[in-house]
């Protein structure tokens, strides 16, 4: 009788035991024994991308919280471009505040610290802003359009989403489908761009009243075409800003978003108050032009700006040398022409009256205006007309100084003292008797 062979009976699995540290050092060392060529088989960069690689295998994102995060960021974005708007109409009530300074009343550019900002530019730059504002504002909203659009979110969660972080001025909250409301999102936002418009146009008019006030020449083409500008960007933000903002906020709340009238004429009203306010100074002459300033005594204060009775009085016509200026004599040598152009002045009226007729108002107690001094036995002026006329005015404080070589003319100056301009060069009087850089060239440069 034969018997099966005998099984050996199942060796049971090895349990894991822990590693002791002589364990972890020989793994150490057998790591460290592993010869380069086999370390560099593999790169360590492709095993970083493998496991990045699995790692997202892994993780699943709800297509719901990434529609959420796309809508809060999209608000976010929206909230900043009006903040930007908002800084923006802050920073053009300063500069509007700064050109009404006595300081810049009658000058080109805006004393800011140590530093000086063209008038000329602040009209093109404030254009510039506006149409980015307008467009970054129509593009934020119509983003945020496409997402509400495309969601899949529930509509409770959409409205949580947005009362719990909603957009700096509330532009979508219900309450905004009050017109009369002075107080909602969609006013203040017209009130802000009507007051930065407002500012916008100031400047402008500030600029042009400035050159008309000293009857320098001015470009009326470029500010036509200026104000055709600002039209033409109100209109693309009107028409650009407005569909998007509506559309989202029918899909919000399911009615049509009407501005409304009264918030329309508040916004123009608005606008025109501030250029009022802004053109106040210029506008508002407290003296008649028809009334006289003296016969007085007077002091000169530069080249071209007298001090009588109280009153700052601007030579119209001419632009004097600079209190300090450096011109070059005939043999190249420096000296203060601008000082001397004061003196020049100071010695044609010292010890004489001085009779002005106010032209235009440059501030508070600046004006733009004509003078002439009264020597003994000649007969002064005692009308607008005497001044106005086309009488030759000798002792015209303006004549004398550009025919003493101290002053240029410039603007309506070139029509009445070109003669005594090319009298002065003819003859090397004042700075033509070396070389000196131009009064309004020299006040651009950086002190």
């Amino acid at each position: 009788m034969t018997h099966p062979p005998a099984v050996p009976p199942a060796t049971p699995p090895a349990t894991p035991s822990a590693n002791t540290p002589a364990d972890s050092e020989r793994d150490s060392n057998a790591l460290t024994s592993l010869p380069v060529a086999a370390a560099t088989q593999q790169p360590q960069s492709s095993s970083i991308a493998d496991a990045l690689a699995e790692a997202e295998d892994d993780v699943q994102l709800s297509p719901l919280s990434i529609q959420a995060a796309a809508l809060i960021r999209s608000m976010e974005a929206l909230s900043n471009i009006f903040w930007i708007s908002l800084g923006g109409t802050v920073l053009t009530i300063f500069f509007a505040g700064l050109n009404q300074l006595s300081v810049n009343a009658n000058s080109d550019y805006i004393a800011l610290g140590e530093y000086q900002v063209p008038k000329a530019i602040l009209p093109l730059a404030a254009l510039t802003f506006a149409l980015f504002a307008f467009w970054m504002t129509a593009n934020r909203l119509s983003m945020l359009a496409y997402v509400l659009e495309t969601t899949r979110l529930p509509r409770r969660m959409v409205f949580e989403i947005f009362h719990l972080n909603p957009p700096v001025l509330h532009v979508f909250d219900r309450n905004n489908s009050q017109r009369w409301s002075p107080f909602t999102g969609i006013a203040v936002l017209l009130l802000n761009w009507a007051v930065f418009v407002g500012n916008a146009v100031a400047l402008t008019w500030g600029v042009a009243i400035q050159e008309i006030a000293t009857l320098a020449s001015f470009d009326w083409p470029l500010m036509a075409i200026f104000s055709v500008m600002i039209v033409g960007v109100v209109a693309y933000g009107v028409r650009t800003v407005f569909p998007p903002l509506k559309s989202i906020f029918k899909r919000l709340h399911g009615i049509e978003l009407q501005v409304g009238w009264p918030r329309w004429l508040l916004s123009v009203v608005a606008h025109f108050v501030v250029v009022l306010v802004n053109a106040a100074p210029y506008l508002d002459i407290e003296d008649s032009p028809d009334d006289l300033i003296g016969p007085s005594i007077a002091n000169a204060i530069d080249g071209e700006t007298l001090l009588i009775e109280g009153l700052e009085v601007n030579l119209f016509g001419i632009d004097a040398m600079e209190r300090d200026q450096i011109c070059q004599d005939m043999q190249g040598a420096d000296y203060a022409c601008g000082r001397k152009a004061v003196m020049a002045l100071q010695k044609i009226i010292e010890g004489h009256p001085v009779i002005c007729l106010p032209l235009f108002n440059l501030g508070e107690t600046r004006v733009l205006g004509t003078c002439e001094v009264v020597l003994p036995g000649e007969k002064e002026p005692t009308t607008p007309e005497d001044f106005l006329g086309d009488e030759y005015r000798p002792n015209s404080l303006s004549r004398l100084m550009v025919e003493q070589g101290h002053a240029l003319m410039i603007g309506y100056g070139r029509e009445i003292f070109a003669k005594e301009q090319r009298q002065a060069q003819v003859l090397r009087a004042g700075v033509w008797a070396g070389s000196f850089e131009p009064p309004a060239l020299y006040r651009s440069k950086p002190k």
